[in-house]
């Protein structure tokens, strides 16, 4: 392998200007750039990652934050972060909260002393003490999925409005009136928006919305699609339809709906939100509002890594769109 004074050697240049274009610190000349840039390439000359680090005081390590590493939205999440930041030399540390504050706050401590160069974070909750901790630390950060407004860093977000609108416009349509929704204990500003985007739906339709079709329970996603599930479909005026404001408890519904000796869509129609991969290959195929999870995760990681390399960083938020997907877990109302 070539060393750097071979590549001075090679361009008739110093070890110093070879030093000054590679970790891209001080000026020098386009013509001079070019020539080195040139003899790297001929020799095939590939920096040091670590020596770089070291000299611009980098770990070329990034935090990675999650509320539920084993749910299939925040992994596919964490693998479309983790593939952006290898992919431009950086190494992960993937910590889950499990929606806890306490252990969130225990993570960023962790991170902290491990001097990482940054962290991408859904957050739990609308406390800012966590993030104005990393803030304070001069740590990078990027909000994924979930806001926390005021905060001064960057963002990728979904329209969870127009996805929760987009959802419950398909079930009216379908004439679908007795509709239950479920959400989980505790739900995030993203959830609240797709419940804000339901009310929209039904003004749209000049129907009256009310709070008593949501039901919230103390389960986790799967179980709390099946318990608050098998509850609603035992009930004599049983719901037509149930939008889930996660796939994961839509399938809980679905289940549900089997011991209950439900056919769908022909009894019931369901909608989740997310189009984890489940959701097509579930039984029948899941009508959902797709994230574009990927795309989230690899958007917030390229983020952080253009504000690491900025002199004058500025702070984005990217907003991506959500999609209703039609499958066959929705029809008309008999």
């Amino acid at each position: 392998m070539a060393t750097i004074k071979q590549v001075a050697d090679h361009a008739k240049v110093s070890v110093a200007t070879v030093s000054r274009v590679v970790n891209n610190t001080g000026y020098v000349s386009a013509d001079l750039r070019e020539r080195v840039e040139k003899a790297m390439n001929a020799l095939n000359y590939k920096p040091s990652a670590l020596a770089r680090s070291l000299r611009r005081q980098e770990t070329l390590t990034i935090g990675v934050m999650l509320p539920q590493l084993n749910q299939p939205f925040f992994s596919t999440l964490a693998f479309a972060i983790e593939k952006t930041l290898f992919a431009n030399d950086y190494k992960t540390l993937i910590c889950s909260s499990e929606e806890e504050s306490d252990k969130e706050a225990a993570y960023v401590d962790m991170l902290l002393r491990q001097r990482v160069d940054g962290v991408i974070i859904v957050p739990i909750g609308s406390s800012t003490d966590n993030m104005n901790r990393l803030i304070n630390g001069l740590v990078p950060a990027v909000l994924v999925d979930r806001d926390i407004p005021g905060v001064p860093v960057n963002r990728v977000l979904c329209d969870n409005v127009d996805g929760g609108r987009q959802a419950i416009r398909h079930l009216l349509e379908l004439g679908h009136r007795r509709i239950a929704i479920i959400g989980g204990p505790g739900h995030s500003k993203a959830i609240d928006e797709r419940i804000r985007g339901i009310q929209l739906g039904y003004q749209e339709f000049d129907l009256p919305y009310s709070d008593a079709n949501f039901i919230m329970s103390e389960f986790k996603e799967f179980d709390n699609g099946y318990q608050v599930g098998k509850q609603l479909l035992s009930a004599p005026d049983r719901p037509t339809a149930i939008f889930a404001l996660t796939d994961v408890t839509a399938v809980g519904v679905l289940h549900a709906a089997a011991e209950c000796k439900l056919a769908l869509p022909g009894d019931l129609s369901v909608v989740g939100f997310d189009d984890i991969p489940l959701a097509a290959h579930s039984i029948p195929g899941l009508t959902t509002v797709a994230q574009p999870i990927y795309e989230m995760g690899a958007t917030a990681a390229q983020l952080l890594l253009a504000h690491l390399h900025s002199d004058e960083p500025v702070e984005q938020t990217v907003t991506l769109p959500t999609q209703l997907i039609v499958r066959n877990s929705t029809a008309r109302a008999r």
